[in-house]
């Protein structure tokens, strides 16, 4: 009895060194923590009926990623636009940043204090040819790279414009016309008077070309740009978009609300989304976006948002011959925030590359993005319904510029006093000119202490 006794605990402690080591190895998985913004990706698998949610990618991706390295735990959180800039703020000041981040928040200022990974010696051959020279130009401070390209351009806002061609056929208005559906700013005014209409005789159209938001800055913006405005003089120094052409766009703009009647009032007090549900009302001809706004409609009559879905075209924003088409252009990635511990920062860049790699970068396919690699863009959309929208679409931002500045300026600091010259200039408490004098005082101020 006392030999079995001994051999019973003997046998009881090699099973409890057992599960210590079982949980000193569970203890050793390296967890690798990363944010992004919501993207509504469709998985690979997933029902073409469901419409997808912010988490079903992230979630996705890195069940995935620990599948395939069973010595990884990948925790992800999607973080809402809103607050993303405020909440990594405060993870830096924490000194408790993600492992790696969606830049929808990037401010280079990051990786000159030595805050982010360069990511230059995980980089294979292929990529660097792979990905566009601007895409991987974002992320370069100092000679290094810190961003791992993916999204090329944006949802489109401040890039091209969306047309519902029933209205325009109803209206007898003319298309654009295919490769480009470029289309001069005199050409679009003609238009845009006949796609407005008083329904009810009392004199106030009730129905429009187009609308705006004082707080959509990408579009509004947009439209100083298409009369030659730009933010900055050539060296970034100085704000100027006070200029006699930013006035003039703003003076159109709000010409095109009060003369016109083009466009609806109280575009002081609308945001975006406003702006969205016109259009898809059909209360509005033109829209705001790219690829990726056809696919909202898509997704909303999914999720009972909207009742049917209805055909669009894309087509740049009108031009005057003598400025040339513009489009707001920016591209996006991932950054890695500094690592102590080599082994896990070999993890979290091998996790980045595994995010970014072709097939993964192919999944925005299902938002109809284009994306950073010119391998995936050059298959992406070929057997497409979408894939003259998409053509339209990268060639108006082969025109792009980064509206707000390049990766130099933080502009965040004064959005909300480029609103309130929006808001004022709509509401014509302030003419177009004392508007963005007002704001470029503030802004010059702000940005540069002049």
């Amino acid at each position: 009895m006392k030999g079995k006794f001994r051999h019973g605990v003997a046998l009881l402690a090699v099973l409890a060194m057992m599960l210590g080591f079982a949980g000193m190895a569970a203890a050793e998985k390296i967890t690798i923590t990363w944010w992004i913004n919501p993207w509504r990706i469709a998985p690979p698998g997933m029902d073409s009926s469901q419409a997808p949610t912010a988490e079903d990618w992230p979630e996705w991706v890195s069940q995935e990623f620990m599948r395939l390295n069973p010595d990884v735990e990948v925790v992800y959180e999607v973080v809402t636009n809103a607050g993303y800039s405020e909440k990594i703020s405060a993870a830096i000041l924490a000194r408790r940043p993600p492992d790696l981040m969606k830049d929808l928040v990037y401010r280079r200022e990051w990786a000159e204090r030595g805050l982010l990974e360069p990511i230059d010696d995980y980089i294979d051959p292929e990529d660097w040819e792979d990905w566009y020279d601007y895409a991987l130009a974002k992320g370069q401070v100092n000679g290094k790279h810190y961003i791992f390209p993916w999204n090329n351009s944006s949802n489109g806002m401040g890039c091209a414009m969306l047309i519902n061609p029933a209205i325009f056929e109803a209206r007898g208005v003319k298309l654009p016309e295919l490769p480009t559906r470029a289309w001069t700013f005199d050409e679009f005014l003609e238009a845009a008077k006949q796609l407005s209409y008083d329904e009810d005789g009392d004199g106030i159209n009730d129905y429009y070309a187009l609308s705006f938001a004082a707080s959509d800055l990408l579009n509004c913006t947009a439209w100083l740009h298409v009369f030659g405005a730009r933010m900055f003089n050539e060296d970034e120094t100085e704000v100027i978009i006070n200029s006699p052409e930013g006035v003039a766009g703003l003076q159109f703009m709000v010409d095109a609300i009060y003369e016109y009647q083009i466009a609806p009032k109280g575009a002081e007090g609308m945001g975006i989304y406003d702006v969205i549900g016109l259009f898809h009302q059909g209360r509005t001809a033109i829209g705001y976006g790219g690829p990726y706004e056809i696919g909202r409609i898509d997704r909303y009559v999914r999720e009972g948002q909207l009742e049917k879905a209805f055909d669009v075209h894309i087509a740049p924003f009108p031009h005057f011959p003598e400025y040339g088409p513009v489009a707001h252009h920016t591209s996006g990635g991932f950054i890695v925030f500094r690592q102590s511990d080599p082994v896990k920062r070999d993890k979290v860049m091998e996790f980045a590359k595994f995010i970014t790699n072709f097939e993964n970068t192919a999944s925005l396919k299902t938002l109809l993005y284009v994306t950073a690699r010119k391998s995936v863009n050059a298959v992406l959309y070929e057997d497409s319904p979408f894939a003259d929208e998409v053509s339209v679409y990268t060639a108006a931002i082969d025109h792009g510029v980064p509206f707000f500045g390049s990766e130099e300026i933080d502009f965040s600091p004064v959005n909300a006093h480029l609103q309130a010259a929006f808001e004022a200039a709509f509401a014509r408490t302030k003419t177009p000119q004392q508007a963005l004098d007002d704001f470029a005082k503030e802004a010059n101020r702000i940005l540069f202490g002049k």
